[in-house]
């Protein structure tokens, strides 16, 4: 068990940070596609769809990078009470937090997936002077809101591991480390 959770961590690793490269490039994609707005605007020739298509590749980007995030600990947090509590009590924070973390995200989704599919289906598009469609912005909501639960759930096994074991999170141990 502990070799299958070691071999998860570390395909997940792997996936996130793939996730986090191909993030770079949408990213860049995004500055040549305004690029390109300013300038064809600039001269009078402006090219339709160009933000919409940039404002769609940017929902990719914000939801592909959760996982990671979540993985390095990069979200926004406020934690001005847990740090208030003995060790056990911020050991059980932390698992609760990890709970309520996970059912919300999975309820995100799957309330994604049903929107992606009913996209999909319906050939959904952004009202603008040239159809783009709306589905593959939603397909990357929803990968992302998937591989973002999966990085909460190991940390959900890892807090609990670590109350179990006494290790404070972050120290090495035995077990998944």
């Amino acid at each position: 068990m502990r070799n299958f959770f070691r071999l998860s961590k570390n395909i997940i690793h792997l996936i996130n940070n793939k996730l986090a490269e191909l993030c770079g490039l949408l990213l860049l994609i995004i500055m040549v596609l305004l690029t390109i707005d300013i300038v064809t605007r600039t001269i009078g020739k402006p090219l339709p769809g160009l933000t919409t298509l940039a404002v769609l590749i940017l929902l990719a980007v914000v939801y592909l990078g959760l996982a990671r995030c979540e993985e390095h600990d990069e979200h926004a947090a406020v934690e001005m009470i847990p740090h208030l509590l003995p060790p056990k009590w911020r050991g059980i924070n932390i698992m609760v937090v990890n709970v309520l973390n996970l059912i919300a995200i999975s309820i995100f989704f799957y309330v994604s997936v049903g929107s992606f599919i009913g996209s999909y289906q319906s050939k959904e598009s952004f009202a603008d002077v040239i159809m783009i469609p709306i589905w593959p912005s939603k397909l990357a909501i929803a990968i992302g809101l998937f591989f973002f639960a999966i990085q909460i759930m190991i940390k959900l096994i890892e807090s609990i591991d670590h109350f179990i074991t006494g290790k404070k999170p972050g120290e090495r141990t035995e077990k998944f480390d």
